[in-house]
């Protein structure tokens, strides 16, 4: 599946006489992400935001020299061999840079590809550690407007070794984890970065230790896979946790799989006189998560935190939750304001490169997101506003619906968290944001 998105621009040719207008030549840019697949509604949801973005650009008269963009859609099908495929295609197209996907897997093939043909990728949610780690400072082609995974495993470790204890979250400390992740790029760094920051460490007085490790035996598990899994995990749990010592039930998945793997495991530990809670990433927040969580036993609900990379509390986020639910008629879901970022501050790059070249727009990302300082934008301005100021010499910070993007040698930025859980209003379960958690308070700089 393909589509293209682009506002038609005219140049009047200066001569003798009338002349007919001729259109400028598009800046191609090229968005991965699932429209079908396992992700389908969580890619659906980005896309929108990614096309918000380019629209808002094309609104402003394009990206440099009044040159619309035209953004090419295609579709991954939440498959990681896929997304290769249509990186490839997209290069062939002649894209300057590529937006997406929602998955680090799926980013890790993409980034295979782009980064022979120094072609830029800036993700909005792909969090694995790894894609960093194949970076070069300064020299690589990965970008991404969401912190890693080696915040949001530290993030993660701090509720479990600290608890929670505030605006309405009453969670006790962890001396003992139980750890389950897929096993991909994803699952595996989550699970190297909170043990690192866990295992060993003292929570009230008690050496803290991983007492179960499980996940599901290939990436994409189907019910019965996920049932099978779940069932060993609960026996292994336990076997080996202490009855006398408060337990986090950690887990690291996508939607649907987490969703039955909490219905599976409650049904189980529930009756095992342990005291528990469950903790969870960002990947668990995804329709599927709600569908199957719908099934499990309530006590579930109450026992389950997440964490999330937070948006920005500026101007800039305001305008955009607005300007998302007048295009689209429902609100903003997680991951779309990093997603409209992702877009915006390319097309930024490619007004300070002025140029067609990869190269050139991978070195511009990094002046734009303000890391050699510059006049700071954070209030939703106008990208016709930035632009002009772009092209006028003047190096700027951007900061967008997200918040900070400054991008470090490496193409990560830093970020906040906020704690979630879920809340059934008679309606149906949703997500629901109950405290926030600053980068500042688990991982001081």
């Amino acid at each position: 599946m393909r589509r293209a998105l682009a506002v038609s621009a005219l140049v009047v040719v200066a001569g003798c006489g009338p002349e007919r207008p001729e259109a400028l030549a598009p800046v191609k840019i090229g968005a991965i992400g699932s429209t079908s697949g396992a992700l389908a509604t969580f890619g659906a949801a980005l896309q929108d935001a990614i096309v918000l973005a380019a629209e808002s650009v094309n609104a402003a008269g394009g990206a440099f020299d009044a040159r619309p963009i035209e953004l090419i859609i295609v579709d991954s099908a939440s498959d990681p061999p896929t997304a290769a495929v249509r990186a490839q295609e997209l290069l062939d197209e002649g894209v300057i840079a590529i937006v997406g996907p929602e998955t680090s897997g799926q980013s890790l093939a993409v980034l295979d590809v782009a980064r022979p043909a120094e072609v830029p990728f800036v993700s909005c949610c792909a969090t694995s550690t790894a894609l960093s780690a194949q970076a070069s400072p300064n020299s690589g082609f990965f970008f991404r407007t969401a912190p890693s995974d080696a915040l949001q495993g530290q993030a993660l470790a701090h509720l479990a070794k600290n608890g929670v204890n505030r605006d309405g979250l009453a969670f006790p400390s962890c001396p003992q984890t139980a750890f389950f992740s897929r096993g991909d790029s994803y699952g595996d760094g989550f699970k190297v970065v909170y043990d690192a920051s866990y295992v060993g460490a003292s929570v009230g007085g008690v050496t803290a230790r991983l007492v179960a490790e499980g996940e599901f035996p290939n990436d994409d598990p189907n019910a019965g896979e996920i049932d099978g899994a779940a069932n060993a995990f609960a026996d292994e749990i336990i076997a080996g946790a202490a009855a006398d010592e408060h337990l986090c039930v950690a887990f690291i998945t996508f939607g649907f799989e987490g969703g039955r793997l909490v219905d599976r495991l409650e049904r189980r530990l529930a009756t095992s006189g342990l005291s528990y809670h469950y903790l969870t990433g960002d990947g668990a927040q995804e329709s599927g998560f709600l569908d199957e969580m719908k099934n499990a036993p309530a006590t579930a609900l109450t026992r389950l935190v997440g964490t999330v990379p937070f948006h920005a509390a500026n101007a800039a986020y305001d305008e955009f939750v607005v300007a998302f639910a007048a295009r689209y008629g429902y609100a903003p879901p997680a991951y779309t304001s990093q997603a409209f970022d992702a877009m915006f501050v390319t097309a930024l790059a490619a007004t300070k490169a002025r140029s067609d070249v990869g190269l050139d727009v991978r070195n511009a990302l990094f002046a734009v997101s303000g890391r050699d300082g510059g006049r700071r934008f954070e209030n939703g301005n106008f990208f016709g506003e930035i632009a002009a100021s772009i092209l006028a010499g003047d190096d700027v910070d951007y900061v967008g619906p997200s918040g900070e993007l400054t991008f470090d040698p490496l193409g990560d930025v830093q970020g906040d968290y906020v704690v979630w859980q879920l809340a059934d209003d008679g309606g149906g379960l949703s997500f629901v944001d109950r405290s926030p958690l600053p980068v500042s308070e688990f991982n001081p700089r």
